[in-house]
C-alpha cells in the first residue's frame, strides 16, 4: 500500500512542471496499521546514462502534525472560552447594571475593577464637573476606600456597615448600608470583594413617618380614651335622665288619666242634665232656650270626645289599655259604624259606599278597638271631603292571613312629606288658630297605637287634592 501511495504521488509529480515540490504524503505504519504523515520533497533530475528521474526525500512529520492539530484545537477551544467569557461578562454587566443599588467590585489590593451605573454616579467624576462636585465624589471615594480597607484586613468573609456618602448631584447627605462579601479562589486566596450599597434615605424617612404616625396614633388613642370616658359619663347621665323622664312620663300619664276621669264625671252629669232639659223633664222649653241647650250639649259632647282621646292616650302609654278579644262579623261592625255617623253623613251630602263581602269570615280581635279605629277613619273622611264620595271596603288576604279594612275618600288629600306627621301626637297639618278643621290631633295617633296593640298596622296612600285611602290591616287570627 505504501508503494502504491508513493508511486501515485511520484506520478503526479512527473506530470507537473519541473522544479522541487513539497507536499504531504499519507502512509501506513506496517507494524500496527496506523496513519503516518510524511513530508515528501521531490524533484526531477537528468542523468546522462539513465535519462530523467525523480529524487524524493521523505520526512516523518506525524508527531508534528498531531501537535499542530492539538494546538489548533486548543486555540479553537480558547476562542470559544473567550467568547463564552465575554458573553458571561456581558450578562453579568447587564445584571449588575439592572440593579438599582450601587454595586462595586474591588480586587485583592482594594482597587476598583467593576461598578454598575448607580455606583459610577457616586464614585466617578463626570465630565465638566464643578470643583464642588469633584470634592463630593472624592469624599465618597475616601469613605468607601476606608470601608474596603477594613474589609480586607478583617478575617470575616462578610461585613455589614453604614457609610455616610454624599449625593454626587446635589451634595445631599446619603446614608447607605454597605454589604460586602469576599470571593475566594479554590485555594482560599482572596480574588475580589463585592459590595452592595443600599440607600437608606427612604427607609429612614419611612421610619420617621412611622414614628410620627405612632405618636399621632398614641395621641388619638389617648383622646379616644378620654372621649370614651366622657361618653360613658354622658351615657350614665342620659340613662339617669331617661329614667327620670320615664318616671315623669308615667306620672304625666297617670295624672292625665286621673284628671280625664275627674273631668268626665262632672261633664257627664252636665250632659245628662242638659239632655233632661231638652226632653222637657223639668217642663216645656221654648225655642231660643232649646237652641242654647242644644249648643251646650253639642259642645259638651265635643269636649267629652277630647277628654276620651286624652284618656285613651294616657292609658295606652301607661300600659293600662285592656284588650277584649272575641270573634265578630265585620259587615255588622261596619254597619254599626255607619249608623253612628248617620247624622254627619246626612249633613255632608256625600255618596257613601260600603264594599264589604257578606260571606266574609269572622275576625278574631278586639271588637271595640276595631270599631273605634273605623269610626275615627270614617269621621275624618267625612270631615275632610267636601264633595264626591267615601267608600268603606274590606278585602281578605288569605296568603298573608290578614284582613284589610280601607276608607277611601275624594277629599283634600295629604302631601307625601306630611303622611307620617299626621300620625304624631297632637299633630295637625294646620296649626294656626284660624284653621278650618277642629280636633286635638290625637285621633290618628290613637288609631295607630290601637292597631299596634292588635298586632296590626295603619297605612295611608294619598295625593294632595285628589283624596286619600287609610287602610287598617289586622291578622285574621288575632294577636300571636
Amino acid at each position: 500500500m505504501n508503494n502504491m501511495l508513493l508511486s501515485s504521488a511520484l506520478s503526479s509529480k512527473a506530470m507537473e512542471e519541473t522544479g522541487a515540490a513539497r507536499r504531504e504524503l499519507l502512509l501506513v505504519n506496517p507494524i500496527d496499521g496506523s496513519d503516518l504523515v510524511f513530508e515528501l520533497l521531490s524533484t526531477i533530475t537528468e542523468d546522462p546514462r539513465h535519462g530523467s528521474g525523480v529524487v524524493s526525500i521523505l520526512r516523518n512529520v506525524t508527531d508534528l502534525r498531531r501537535a499542530s492539530e492539538e494546538i489548533e484545537e486548543n486555540y479553537r477551544k480558547m476562542r470559544m472560552a473567550e467568547a463564552q467569557a465575554r458573553a458571561e461578562s456581558d450578562r453579568l454587566n447587564l445584571i449588575i447594571d439592572s440593579v438599582a443599588d450601587p454595586i462595586v467590585v474591588t480586587d485583592a489590593a482594594g482597587a476598583t475593577s467593576l461598578m454598575n451605573d448607580p455606583a459610577e454616579r457616586l464614585f466617578t467624576i463626570p465630565r465638566n464637573a464643578s470643583a464642588i462636585e469633584q470634592r463630593w465624589v472624592q469624599a465618597n471615594d475616601a469613605h468607601f476606600s476606608s470601608f474596603i480597607a477594613g474589609m480586607l484586613v478583617s478575617a470575616d468573609r462578610r461585613r455589614v456597615g453604614e457609610i455616610g456618602l454624599l449625593d454626587a448631584r446635589t451634595g445631599e447627605p446619603m446614608p447607605v448600608e454597605a454589604i460586602a462579601g469576599k470571593i475566594l479562589s479554590d485555594h482560599g486566596e482572596l480574588t475580589a470583594v463585592v459590595t452592595i450599597l443600599h440607600d437608606r434615605r427612604e427607609a429612614l424617612e419611612k421610619t420617621r413617618l412611622y414614628e410620627q404616625l405612632k405618636q399621632a396614633s398614641d395621641e388619638l388613642e389617648r383622646k379616644i380614651q378620654a372621649a370614651t370616658a366622657d361618653i360613658a359619663q354622658q351615657n350614665e347621665l342620659l340613662r339617669r335622665q331617661a329614667i327620670e323622664l320615664e318616671q315623669a312620663s308615667a306620672l304625666k300619664s297617670q295624672f292625665l288619666a286621673n284628671m280625664s276621669h275627674e273631668f268626665r264625671t262632672p261633664l257627664n252629669a252636665m250632659l245628662g242634665y242638659t239632655s233632661m232639659l231638652l226632653q222637657g223633664v223639668a217642663g216645656p222649653v221654648d225655642g231660643p232656650i232649646k237652641r242654647q241647650l242644644s249648643r251646650i250639649e253639642s259642645n259638651g259632647r265635643h269636649l267629652l270626645t277630647i277628654i276620651n282621646e286624652i284618656l285613651d292616650i294616657s292609658r295606652i302609654e301607661a300600659g293600662r289599655m285592656p284588650l277584649q278579644m272575641s270573634k265578630f262579623q265585620v259587615p255588622e261592625l261596619v254597619g254599626e259604624v255607619k249608623a253612628e255617623l248617620e247624622p254627619i253623613i246626612l249633613r255632608s251630602k256625600l255618596s257613601i259606599t260600603v264594599d264589604v263581602p257578606k260571606d266574609l269570615s269572622p275576625l278574631w280581635s278586639d271588637r271595640q278597638k276595631v270599631k273605634q279605629i273605623l269610626l275615627n277613619l270614617l269621621s275624618n273622611a267625612l270631615k275632610f271631603t267636601h264633595q264626591g264620595s267615601v267608600t268603606v271596603s274590606a278585602r281578605p288576604n288569605p296568603r298573608e292571613r290578614v284582613l284589610e279594612l280601607a276608607v277611601t275618600d275624594t277629599g283634600i288629600g295629604v302631601a307625601l312629606v306630611d303622611q307620617e306627621k299626621i300620625f304624631e301626637d297632637f299633630r295637625q297639618l294646620d296649626n294656626t288658630p284660624t284653621r278650618p278643621y277642629g280636633g286635638t290631633g290625637l285621633g290618628l295617633s290613637i288609631c295607630r297605637r290601637l292597631a299596634q296593640m292588635l298586632d296590626g298596622r295603619i297605612s295611608v296612600r294619598s295625593e294632595l287634592g285628589k283624596g286619600s285611602t287609610f287602610s287598617l290591616i289586622l291578622p285574621t287570627k288575632g294577636r300571636k
